[in-house]
């Protein structure tokens, strides 16, 4: 039976890199040593609302990307997080409610009570694989989420400038596995381009800070989810 209490969680603090890494534990061959103890663990995102978008036809939206940096963990024991540097690297939210892989890793065990994560503009300087996401070098032409749709019928772009700090409590009525594990978290867009029951142009710039908030606001649920069918366990 499910409950919306925070539950302790056996994920683990290391090791969301794709690339080869060294460790001290069991070697599994290749270049790649997997530390003692150690879990795959894979992490997806996904829509909780239907592709509709909004109740009324005035904003439609058909894409929506954002600039991801920092995974990191709050341990139980003692409130510390574990930091993974994972970024900058951008992913493009499927908004018709498929599971979108964020990472896959091995990680060490211990036991976790959120999940927090960086939605984050380029520093300066800093590499993007998505050109629109870094126009240049001022600070006004680096952006962390970018949403593509329709206003009354005419295209639009919204370019967040801000950076959001996403936390959220793990979701579940039980301790995850330790083999093979998955957890999915949860957003809705449904919100993104309103203000109670006003909807907001996207192109208005005093209507930002409001649109910022909404999307922040949106990530807020995570749960174990081994089948990946984006339903908690």
């Amino acid at each position: 039976m499910k409950t919306n209490r925070a539950i302790r969680y056996f994920l683990t603090a290391a090791l969301f890199n794709i690339i080869p890494f060294l460790i001290a534990g069991c070697d599994i061959g290749g270049d790649i040593v997997i530390p003692s103890g150690a879990t795959e663990l894979s992490v997806n995102i996904k829509a909780d609302d239907n592709a509709s978008d909004n109740p009324i036809d005035v904003v439609v939206i058909t894409e929506a990307k954002a600039l991801i940096t920092d995974i990191q963990y709050e341990r139980e024991r003692d409130g510390l997080n574990q930091l993974h540097h994972t970024g900058p690297y951008v992913i493009n939210l499927a908004l018709e409610g498929s599971l979108k892989e964020l990472m896959n890793g091995y990680v060490v065990r211990d036991i976790y009570t959120k999940a927090k994560f960086q939605v984050h503009k380029a520093e300066d300087g800093q590499q993007v694989s998505d050109p629109e996401f870094n126009e240049g070098s001022g600070e006004s032409q680096r952006y962390s989420f970018i949403v593509k749709g329709t206003y009354n019928g005419a295209a639009f772009v919204y370019k967040s400038k801000k950076s959001m700090n996403i936390v959220i409590n793990f979701n579940s009525a039980s301790n995850i596995k330790l083999k093979n594990q998955n957890f999915t978290i949860l957003f809705n867009k449904t919100g993104w381009f309103m203000s109670g029951t006003t909807v907001l142009n996207p192109n208005l710039p005093q209507n930002a800070d409001i649109i910022d908030d909404n999307i922040k606001a949106s990530f807020k649920k995570a749960f174990i989810d081994d089948n990946k069918d984006g339903i908690a366990d």
